[in-house]
């Protein structure tokens, strides 16, 4: 999340002061647990897998069962609000849609949204290609790496970013920090042997013409939560329920045998040699009044199953993320039922979709001004960004398609077909083909084939 201080503290905007660079790289520090912590659960690592028994306990079962509803939860709902390339219309943007297309932005903004999703905010930086002919590109940088520093107005107005990472030797070992710093004209990089030092050694300073900071902070709500990160006690109880679960099932399979009126040696040795043989034959001989029997815990499997269902259901109900494989969803559910059932899904989809739209403004600006620079007019005042649902929906057969002629054009006919691409284009080839067909009709019956404006002088006196 951007780090707030009072732009009075810097007198000149492209010289950052030393002591601010270290002030605010030590407060950014202070949130990486807490994104780690984030990863660590969307990778699977959950707290359940560190449980360790206690002396008492040795020797008891100590299954660790991790079920990753993190990550179901991003990839549900990363899928659903960002499965489809965004859309933008608008007066001369050709130029940023070119661009956007050869560094391949939908990919990009995929890699983003994921970021939103596990650590409630993303990252992206804005930067020139090493081509022969540089090209702008944008690339997503880990937010444990990077942070951008605003003013404490109520805009908020950008004054300079950070990315800082480690330096390495050729083992891999680490010799210290590279930190770049990206003010609204340029690039300034330093280099330290301790983040924490009083002084970095400058190393170089390169200008940047994006004419504003080339780094845009993306939100995934208002909070900058992750879309699982209230859910995690939920899910730290899921997973101890399910580990002690199959604990119990152990114990019950290692269960006690209780005898009653009857030993089985006096020796330890005449015990063992008995143990072993009833093991071996299945059989126990009693005296009569003795009894023998197991020793075992009794499982409730049905007030364990029904909590075990309740937390699961309070999992995808706080997280507004439904479990698609529950019943509910029936394979022959059409696609308004679908759109019911999505409804918790969708507004979360909504409030990610609000806070996207105000950060690809701002790429589009950054965009618009290096383009600029290239001599490429570009205009950005009306651009109207549209995002598509991912989401499956009922297609029309070719029957519904035909009856559907007369009622609407055929440009809208053909776009309802999933195999044509562009209804323009088809309608073009299909009137083209229309032609050609009614002119060879006309030269197998014998009439003139040219349009009137084709026809020349010489032609028109030759019919007459």
């Amino acid at each position: 999340m951007a780090i707030i201080r009072d732009r009075s503290l810097v007198e000149d905007i492209n010289n950052i002061p030393i002591p601010l660079l270290v002030s605010c790289i030590a407060e950014h520090q202070t949130s990486i647990g807490r994104l780690n912590n984030l990863e660590n659960y969307y990778k699977g690592e959950h707290v359940i897998l560190a449980r360790e028994l206690s002396g008492d306990e040795m020797g008891l079962p100590n299954n660790k069962i991790v079920a990753n509803h993190a990550k179901y939860i991003t990839d549900i709902a990363t899928g659903y609000t960002f499965g489809k390339p965004i859309k933008y219309e608008g007066e001369q943007i050709e130029s940023i849609s070119a661009a956007y297309k050869e560094i391949d932005i939908v990919s990009h903004d995929q890699e983003l949204s994921k970021d939103l999703s596990i650590f409630g905010i993303g990252l992206e930086l804005h930067f020139m290609s090493s081509d022969e002919v540089p090209i702008p590109k944008v690339t997503v940088i880990d937010p444990r790496q990077i942070f951008l520093v605003v003013d404490d107005t109520v805009e908020y107005k950008s004054m300079f970013a950070v990315h800082y990472y480690e330096k390495r030797d050729i083992d891999n070992k680490e010799i210290g920090w590279n930190i770049n710093v990206y003010s609204a004209t340029s690039i300034v990089k330093y280099f330290t042997e301790k983040i924490d030092a009083e002084e970095y050694e400058l190393i170089e300073t390169l200008p940047h013409y994006y004419q504003s900071v080339p780094v845009v902070e993306f939100w995934n709500n208002e909070e900058q939560q992750g879309d699982f990160e209230q859910q995690i006690s939920l899910i730290d109880a899921y997973n101890l329920l399910q580990s002690d679960r199959i604990n119990d099932k152990e114990q019950l399979v290692d269960a006690l045998l209780k005898l009653i009126g009857v030993s089985l040696g006096d020796t330890e040795k005449e015990q063992s040699e008995t143990a072993r043989m009833i093991k071996k034959h299945k059989i126990i001989e009693l005296p009569v009044g003795a009894d023998a029997g197991w020793l075992t815990k009794g499982l409730n499997e049905t007030e364990v199953e029904v909590l075990k269902n309740a937390i699961k259901k309070d999992i995808h109900e706080f997280s507004m993320v439904p479990n698609l494989t529950d019943e509910n969803f029936a394979s022959n559910a059409s696609g308004v039922a679908m759109k019911y059932k999505l409804f918790g899904l969708e507004q979360l989809a909504v409030i990610k979709e609000r806070y996207f739209v105000q950060g690809l403004r701002e790429r589009l600006k950054l965009f618009a001004n290096i383009l600029t620079v290239k001599a490429q007019a570009v205009n950005i005042s009306n651009v109207e960004i549209t995002m598509i649902r991912n989401l499956p929906e009922n297609e029309l057969t070719i029957q519904d398609i035909v009856s559907l002629i007369g009622l609407v054009s055929s440009e809208t006919l053909l776009s309802l077909l999933p195999f044509v691409e562009s209804s323009e284009d088809e309608q073009k080839k299909v009137q083209k083909e229309l032609e050609e067909r009614m002119k060879r009709e006309q030269r197998s019956f014998g009439f003139p084939t040219d349009s009137p404006e084709d026809v020349t002088d010489d032609d028109a006196e030759i019919e007459k």
